[in-house]
């Protein structure tokens, strides 16, 4: 049985799953630095112009 999922695993879903790695990790990144730009910048929004408060 193990010689069958490593038969498997030697094929190409590796690459599938470095892909999905990649692409929700970049993801994931991009939302993080998103976030923190986001925060860093309304903190410089005077107290009278901030709508979300």
């Amino acid at each position: 049985m193990s010689g069958v999922l490593f038969a498997e695993a030697t094929g190409t879903w590796p690459y599938v799953a470095a892909a999905w790695v990649v692409v929700f990790g970049s993801m994931g990144a991009y939302a993080l630095v998103t976030v923190v730009r986001g925060r860093r910048l309304s903190k410089k929004v005077p107290p009278e112009k901030r709508r979300w408060s």
